[in-house]
């Protein structure tokens, strides 16, 4: 393993020992641990500052709040920051989000390496991840793999995702038509929102738009 200094960042105490008992046993000489992604990012930058960086990031984006005020909230947002001043850091996400288009953004716009899905062969999938990472090739658990490939065969624009997530909380066609208006979004004429509609209805096979929104949400989608 290549991995000699990891930071993780979860707030289940459980849940933490258990990766760093897998990532020492696995050949990790230090790890550090925050429950809170702000003190995360603040270790982040002190190894930084000191010429020791870690090697491997390996974060939750879910943090329960609590009592203390924090800058960073998510784990996206962790990595967001952290992505800023180092572009080759290893990062794993390990997490139980289902959404398929956030786990797309992590890979496509944040980069990382790996999402492991937290079940119970989470260690098992840890491992591999790290395997995989090691010899230059992404990791993504086969529960949430399986699901990213039914979304590719639907054939579906960032378009759609923008509409369906509108659709989802209650907009009225003219009104996700004045949405893409003002959002420079096009196409944006009711009409064609109209026919966007019923040709996701035909792919998702739905019944009507009620319908289409439930078939969404089942595949992660939205």
């Amino acid at each position: 393993m290549m991995f000699k200094k990891v930071l993780i960042a979860e707030d289940l105490g459980w849940n933490t020992r258990n990766i760093e008992e897998e990532v020492k046993r696995l050949g990790a000489q230090e790890v550090v641990i925050s429950e809170y992604c702000d003190d995360a990012y603040l270790k982040f930058l002190r190894a930084m500052n000191d010429g020791d960086p870690f090697d491997l990031l390996i974060s939750d984006l879910s943090f329960k709040e609590d009592h203390r005020t924090q800058k960073l909230k998510s784990g996206d947002e962790l990595i967001t920051a952290v992505r800023k001043y180092q572009k080759d850091l290893n990062i794993i996400v390990f997490s139980m989000e289902e959404r398929l288009q956030r786990i797309r953004f992590l890979f496509e716009d944040l980069n990382i390496n790996a999402y492991v899905f937290k079940s119970r062969q989470s260690l098992k999938h840890l491992s591999a991840a790290l395997d995989a990472i090691t010899n230059d090739k992404p990791y993504i658990s086969h529960q949430v793999a399986k699901a990213l490939e039914k979304r590719h065969s639907l054939d579906i624009e960032d378009y759609d995702f923008v509409l369906l997530k509108k659709l989802s909380i209650g907009l009225s066609n003219k009104e996700v038509s004045d949405y893409f208006k003002e959002h420079d979004i096009s196409p944006n004429g009711i009409s064609s929102i109209e026919k966007r509609i019923n040709r996701l209805r035909i792919q998702f096979k739905a019944n009507n738009a009620v319908h289409l929104i439930s078939n969404a949400k089942d595949l992660g989608l939205i």
